[in-house]
């Protein structure tokens, strides 16, 4: 006889936009899809312990804004009565995305009917629980690499076979009372970026085909979902002949790929035992993220009159100015704040600790998490926690997130990717510090 256990639901929806509309969401490639490569899902799993609900969305777009995570908890708080704090909203990171941000002219009316599927599959799950058991468990696929080579003058961009890593496929199963798996939710730490910046497809990239091949292999049954983890710094390794430079690939590449992860995604899950678990809980907590030093007022200017003279040569050629423009924009921004002496030295951010029983736990972070922090939070989380997950793109997206080593590495300094975000300057490796606090304080407080 199975003792007392959670109510669980799952439901899954269908996000795909528009062909020829809405825009891709890379900011490199601000152009309308021209076709489908894989149709893009949400998928929610709520748990039930009759004194807590909490709710689980994986969707397979580039990031969840703070505009869009508002609205979609708002949302599900008025369908379901789920408390925002409790709902964890975790983006794929697919390069092959339809836009979410408004700087990237995001179609309201997409954005608008994204917020209303994610609340409405949350509803679906939450009308539609069982009883459940739950397990997790873990394997490998080395089929990453870091993507920051370390050279004497700094960092670059290419693969770094030395460079930290995380092979680890993270398993949750979720099987009814009868031990007939419902759902199978993956978290692996690489980007889904197989697919370069001329591909006009919409598609979850890699992330796609882990999940349909779950899928197919239960006879559609099983509800697979996919948490991206710590691999900001991560990529999957399709590289040149001579294995120094990266190289951009197809579908066929995300399915081989995607198959990979999978296959060991469910030699993990048919050795997972599920067992009842009696409460779920989550919490959340503002931090403050520091930034590097701030830019001077002198660099500031002349990079926006740099910015002005690039603008015209390229209008003068007829060429995009979408990127440039934006960095012009962070120029602007940021001198005025450097004069008014009103420059932000930290952003707010909010990060999350959903637990599962005793054993099982989720730590979410809203940006791209560098692999050797979610290295040193899974170690930290489980010395008393044995399943615990590192979830990165969750919640929002502030931008990249650096360890220590990057930053000593030179790695703040070169990249500027920052300034499309309105920031005065990267953030700091510092971070590590404050993410590792966090997770401790949550753990003693849920």
């Amino acid at each position: 006889m199975t003792s007392k256990t959670v109510k669980v639901g799952i439901a899954g929806v269908n996000i795909t936009p528009s062909v020829g509309e809405d825009i891709m969401g890379d900011y490199l490639r601000l152009v309308p899809a021209k076709g489908i490569g894989n149709e893009l899902y949400a998928k929610a799993m709520v748990l039930d312990d009759d004194e807590d609900r909490v709710a689980i969305v994986t969707a397979d777009i580039i990031q969840f804004t703070d505009e869009l995570v508002n609205d979609i908890r708002k949302r599900i708080k008025n369908l379901t009565g789920i408390d925002g704090a409790n709902v964890l909203l975790s983006a794929s990171h697919t390069h092959s995305s339809p836009a979410i941000h408004k700087k990237d002219r995001a179609s309201d009316e997409y954005l608008v009917e994204l917020a209303k599927k994610i609340a409405g599959a949350v509803y679906m799950a939450d009308q539609n629980k069982h009883e459940a058991l739950i397990g997790f468990g873990f394997g490998e696929a080395k089929v990453s690499i870091n993507r920051w080579q370390k050279t004497p003058t700094g960092v670059r961009w290419g693969p770094n076979p030395d460079g930290p890593i995380d092979y680890e496929v993270g398993v949750l199963r979720v099987d009814d009372l009868n031990r007939k798996p419902m759902s199978i939710l993956v978290n692996f730490a690489s980007h889904p970026s197989i697919m370069g910046s001329d591909n006009l497809l919409y598609s979850g990239d890699y992330v796609s085909y882990v999940q349909s091949v779950i899928e197919k292999v239960y006879d559609q049954r099983v509800k697979a979902m996919f948490c991206t983890g710590a691999g900001g710094d991560v990529k999957i390794a399709l590289l040149t002949e001579d294995g120094l430079r990266f190289r951009y690939g197809d579908l066929e590449d995300c399915r081989r790929f995607g198959t990979i992860i999978a296959a060991e995604a469910i030699k993990v899950a048919e050795m997972i035992k599920p067992k009842p678990v009696d409460k779920v809980r989550a919490k959340t907590m503002k931090v403050m993220f520091p930034l590097v030093d701030l830019p001077s007022i002198e660099d500031v200017k002349k990079e926006l009159e740099d910015l002005k003279k690039q603008i015209a040569e390229l209008e003068e050629k007829g060429a995009r100015t979408d990127e440039v423009r934006l960095r012009l924009e962070w120029a602007e921004t940021t001198l005025a704040q450097l004069k008014e002496g009103t420059a932000p030295r930290s952003i707010p951010a909010e990060v999350q600790l959903m637990r599962i029983g005793d054993e099982i736990a989720l730590f979410a972070v809203p940006g791209e998490l560098f692999v050797e922090v979610g290295l040193k939070l899974k170690r930290k989380m489980r010395r008393s926690i044995p399943g615990s997950f590192v979830v990165a793109y969750a919640n929002g997206c502030i931008g990249y997130l650096p360890s220590k080593r990057a930053e000593e590495d030179g790695w703040c300094k070169h990249d500027d990717s920052y300034k499309v975000s309105l920031r005065p300057a990267n953030f700091s490796g510092e971070i590590e510090n404050v993410l590792l606090r966090a997770v401790e304080e949550l753990l003693k407080s849920n």
